[in-house]
């Protein structure tokens, strides 16, 4: 128990409660410090933000701006450096071997042949001499040759200034062959003489051409119209006597001599006295 004379005895603190009990001063900052740290911050806050927006929207949102500009043609774009040309580019090695280009691959791109010199089309080679009229080319196999045919006359119909005939071709060879069109027809002064006036003319009394294949013996027909030159007036006509027809077998250009006896020609070759159909 504490004695009366403790209590009566006034406390006196040691050095060490002094250090201990010190008195806690606080000191104020100085004047318009906490103002200005508290704008400082908030102006960092609103740079950090300002950064981030502007990092979403460019990454986000750029490409598809710089395209809308292109559509619209807005804006100037970018310089863009030329490539350089293929002989001047690098090329990464290439751990397995070169490949050649063969002749099955393409060179350049192309694929396709070297045009011809002059740039034009290759030249075609002509249509026969006597093509037919529907534009087909005879037998998909052989064409009647004149020197396997036989031709001859039958029927000879004299009408009102004029003479028809029956033109008939024979095939005479060991195969079969075929004829499409309309044979060629003149007159001659004689058997390889000069051609009389003009060729005969193409009719449309046979109607349009078909091909007929004439195995061997078999025969064919056209039909053929002299008009009389005595129906012309000689200035006009040139009457000379002819000595036999001149017929030139469909899609061939060796032809065949057929003798006829009292026939005259014009040689105006603007009178025309032949005409002929299509083979049948």
């Amino acid at each position: 128990m504490r004695s009366a004379r403790d209590s009566d005895q006034p406390h006196e603190p040691s050095e060490i409660a002094e250090a201990f009990h010190a008195a806690d001063v606080r000191l104020d900052p100085p004047p318009g410090r906490y103002e200005d740290l508290r704008y400082r911050a908030a102006a960092r806050r609103r740079r950090r933000v300002i950064a981030v927006t502007a990092a979403v929207v460019l990454s986000a949102g750029g490409t598809t701006v710089v395209a809308a500009m292109a559509r619209s043609g807005g804006g100037e774009q970018p310089p863009v450096a030329a490539e350089p040309p293929a002989e001047e580019r690098p090329t990464a090695p290439s751990d397995g071997p070169a490949v050649l280009p063969t002749d099955d691959t393409d060179r350049d791109g192309a694929g396709e042949p070297d045009p011809e010199p002059g740039g034009g089309e290759s030249e075609r080679e002509s249509p026969p001499a006597s093509e037919p009229a529907d534009g087909t080319t005879g037998s998909a196999g052989t064409v009647c040759a004149a020197d396997a045919l036989e031709l001859s006359v039958e029927d000879p119909n004299a009408g009102a200034g004029s003479v028809m005939y029956t033109l008939v071709f024979t095939n005479t060879g060991d195969t079969t062959c075929s004829m499409t069109g309309y044979p060629g027809v003149s007159l001659l002064t004689a058997e390889g003489g000069e051609q009389i006036g003009a060729p005969a003319v193409r009719g449309p009394e046979g109607g349009a051409a078909e091909r007929v294949e004439l195995a061997p013996g078999e025969t064919a027909r056209a039909g053929l119209r002299l008009a009389r030159a005595e129906n012309y007036p000689a200035p006009e006509c040139g009457p000379a006597p002819a000595a036999g027809l001149l017929v030139y077998p469909p899609d061939e250009t060796e032809a065949l001599f057929l003798p006829r006896e009292g026939v005259t020609g014009c040689t105006d070759e603007n009178v025309e006295l032949l005409s002929v159909t299509v083979v049948s």
